[in-house]
């Protein structure tokens, strides 16, 4: 079996090849995940609310949702919708990605659309390029599971998370159709390292590796370090495969 770095290295040379086949133009989605726009939206009442926190914000509806300020850190945005939305609502937005490719379509949409949005190239996977307590929001969304050394990627973010920060990250949950088509290669605590089959419905990612935790509890653990998370389900069967992600948020506190 593979090194985890050689594992990291094949899932990044498999997107920044699937990234490479899309016809001109942006590399993804041209709006932003909707329940990061619902997680960011909300942050202000607390992470885990109840009903009357929740609903209790008459007179804030709009004030909540927006004016924020600092520095936000998206880790493989793929696409760059994600980081106008969070630019939108006040923060200073650096998206990092493995894919050259990416960063190079995304900053011809960011100069066409005169934004702010500053975008690099991560290459040395097992470090975030940036100091301590630096950001005071980090999300990653269908991403960091791809670098399989998990736990280590997680205290990277703990590291360059300011106290009192917010993260926020998605997982395939065990119910998701692509749950058909992986191979597993290691068992580690809280989640396994696996390799999407020469069976998977898209042949661009075929043989991609990737880290996916075995329940919510043990997505709960993995985040063990920060203080306050929840975590969250979204699904859907619109597509032809059944759609079914965990979403991670919290607060380092």
């Amino acid at each position: 079996m593979q090194t985890k770095e050689e594992s990291t290295s094949i899932s990044q040379k498999i997107w920044d090849d699937y990234y490479k086949t899309i016809e001109q133009g942006s590399v993804g989605c041209l709006y932003p995940n909707e329940p990061l726009v619902r997680v960011i939206s909300t942050i202000r009442k607390g992470i885990n609310f109840d009903a009357n926190t929740f609903f209790g914000d008459e007179g804030k509806e709009n004030a909540n949702r927006s004016n924020f300020i600092g520095e936000c850190l998206e880790i493989g945005f793929g696409h760059t919708s994600n980081l106008l939305m969070m630019e939108d609502k006040g923060f200073l937005p650096t998206g990092i990605e493995v894919s050259r490719e990416a960063v190079i379509r995304g900053k011809i949409r960011i100069e066409e659309l005169k934004s702010g949005v500053n975008l690099m190239e991560w290459n040395n996977l097992k470090r975030l390029p940036f100091e301590d307590n630096k950001f005071d929001v980090i999300y990653g969304l269908e991403c960091i599971y791809y670098n399989v050394d998990l736990c280590n990627i997680i205290s990277e973010i703990k590291r360059c998370l300011k106290p009192d920060g917010y993260f926020a990250f998605s997982f395939f949950s065990q119910k998701h159709d692509y749950h058909k088509y992986i191979d597993i290669l290691s068992v580690e605590e809280n989640y396994n390292i696996v390799k999407w089959s020469d069976s998977h419905p898209n042949p661009r990612i075929r043989g991609a590796i990737l880290s996916q935790p075995r329940s919510k509890e043990d997505l709960y653990k993995l985040f063990n370090e920060f203080g306050e998370r929840r975590v969250f389900t979204e699904e859907s069967d619109f597509s032809p495969t059944f759609n079914s992600w965990w979403y991670i948020y919290g607060k380092n506190c």
